[in-house]
């Protein structure tokens, strides 16, 4: 009989372990942890069995794709990263290269799309986590209208190939702004960009540095007895205009910001980046950053305007001299040598000369595209192309654009072209102007009624902290601003949209127009909060916590 307990005893036991083994399997057993494993499985199947580098380009791929169908926010994040990094790697389908910029939009797409087609789910994170109509209107009038000169161009296109790389190029700045409207929905995320575009920009300062100190480059990058940087742009010029792009955000935030942790780290940053600048050598560069740091100065330093018309008024006395022959033309001679616009040649030009005259030669060779095709131009993306028909001297070699972007468009996309494109350009400088002016009168405003009669303090502390914020808020918009504006003007004598370079500034100028709404909208609420809280406070009313 004690046997049979004792067994009967030992088979509970087991038993009984066998259960609490049932019940752990099973709670480890959840939907995540089953994703997690066969995903464990798969990275490591590429990683033994497929050849390199699809072996690490795979995995990757496919947890990015998994990431941002998830967190769509994910890509926006990403974004300012590849722009420079991107182009190290690439995916060559026949003659098309899709780099890592090309597949974070083409995943943003597919996970805004699914936010649409998704008819159930969280409403605020995830595909679904959007905020609708939340694009400026006239800035898709704007840029939808530039996408259809593109498309009537192909009628005339000389390639088709050629047209498309660049029509592709410009559906991707619609799709960032389209979502990246719709999913930055926080200050914190939109911050989070400019913080990632600002490391991103110190890294490829690092890697120019790395350039200069051990000459790394071919020796036509060589003016001088220094070498002219370039990062990961292949060219001294694109890299000086990626460079400023953060260079001038840093700047404003050193010069406007309330804060006087955010105006160190800014002057730190602005100074690596502006000993980069230098590096690259690119007058477009620096004439950009030259026009693009006074603009801050004169906006962002309203206390600085006498003095800035004193200068102005200095500079056309001293054109004024120029043109009735005060002032004799020699004395600014060595200038012009070293700009190499004094007596160029386009058979013989000196070697101070090249740069200027191979530029001179690719805009008149433009302007003799336009005039030849004056409606509809040579074909979107066909400058290239097009040409050898209209090589001036020795610079038979085509550049691939009219080293401005003007001339270029209206070469390759006729009158059209260049009436949509200078709308959309106008539309952009109409909105972020508006933009950042919102944000300084809501900054003044809040200003003036800082310490109103009778506050509390936990409202003084509240209007401190939200004072700071939109401190922050109205520098990093003229900071946005100023970048956008080194875009026009380096565009000039260059072509700035390369290598993502123009999703990079879209998502940059989504930043600006959604800090203006999400902070206008945080302004009413506070203020109706605290009108709230005057009426009950005055009505004998017992206020409620949330409304504290």
């Amino acid at each position: 009989m004690r046997s049979f307990s004792t067994s009967t005893g030992e088979a509970g036991a087991e038993a009984s372990h066998l259960s609490r083994f049932g019940m752990t399997l099973r709670s480890y057993l959840t939907a995540a942890n089953l994703v997690g494993v066969i995903g464990a499985a798969l990275t490591l199947g590429c990683l033994l069995t497929l050849p390199a580098p699809w072996n690490l380009r795979l995995p990757l791929y496919l947890i990015l794709s998994v990431w941002i169908l998830l967190r769509p926010q994910v890509a926006l994040y990403l974004l300012p990263l590849s722009v420079p990094w991107g182009a190290l790697d690439y995916i060559g389908l026949g003659s098309l290269r899709f780099n890592s910029t090309d597949i974070l939009v083409f995943l943003l797409a597919v996970a805004w799309l699914a936010g649409h087609v998704l008819r159930s789910g969280d409403r605020t994170t995830g595909p679904r986590g959007y905020e609708r109509q939340a694009v400026p209107p006239l800035l898709l009038v704007g840029l939808a209208a530039f996408l259809v000169s593109m498309l009537v161009s192909l009628t005339v296109a000389i390639s088709i190939k050629s047209s498309l790389k660049e029509i592709f190029k410009w559906f991707e700045v619609l799709i960032i702004i389209v979502a990246g409207s719709s999913y930055i929905r926080t200050r914190r995320q939109g911050w989070t960009i400019v913080i990632l575009s600002l490391v991103a920009a110190l890294s490829q300062a690092a890697l120019g540095y790395y350039q200069e100190l051990f000459n790394i480059g071919p020796t036509s990058f060589v003016r001088g007895e220094s070498l002219r940087v370039y990062g990961t742009f292949n060219q001294p010029n694109p890299y000086a205009g990626y460079i400023n792009l953060s260079l001038t955000v840093a700047l404003a935030l050193a010069v406007a910001s309330g804060r006087k942790q955010t105006r160190w780290l800014a002057a730190g940053t602005s100074v690596l980046l502006i000993l980069a600048e230098f590096f690259s050598q690119s007058r477009g560069g620096w004439l950009a950053l030259i026009t693009a740091t006074l603009f801050i100065l004169l906006v962002g330093l309203p206390g600085l305007r006498p003095l800035w018309r004193l200068l102005i008024t200095g500079f056309w006395v001293i054109l004024e001299g120029l043109l009735i022959g005060i002032i004799p033309q020699r004395i600014f001679n060595p200038l012009l040598n070293f700009i190499g616009v004094n007596q160029i040649s386009f058979t013989h030009p000196s070697a101070q000369q090249y740069a200027t005259a191979e530029r001179l030669a690719h805009w008149l060779a433009g302007i003799h595209m336009f005039l030849d095709h004056p409606w509809l131009g040579v074909g979107i993306g066909n400058y290239g192309d097009a040409y050898p028909q209209y090589a001036i001297g020795i610079f038979v070699i085509p550049l691939g654009h009219a080293h401005n972007y003007f001339i270029n468009v209206a070469a390759e996309m006729g009158l059209l072209g260049l009436i949509t494109y200078t709308f959309f350009v106008l539309v952009i400088a109409v909105l972020s102007a508006h933009a950042y002016h919102r944000l300084r009168q809501a900054y003044r405003g809040l200003m003036q009624g800082l310490t109103p009669s009778g506050s509390s303090l936990a409202s003084s502390i509240r209007r401190n902290t939200r004072l700071a914020q939109l401190g922050d808020d109205q520098a990093l918009a003229l900071g946005i601003v100023a970048a956008l504006l080194t875009v026009l003007v380096h565009n000039m004598v260059d072509n700035l949209y390369v290598q993502g370079m123009a999703n990079l500034m879209a998502l940059l100028l989504i930043v600006l127009l959604r800090l203006e709404r999400l902070a206008l909208a945080k302004q009413a609420h506070q203020e109706a909060r605290e009108v709230y809280v005057r009426q009950a406070s005055g009505a004998g009313e017992r206020i409620p916590a949330r409304h504290t």
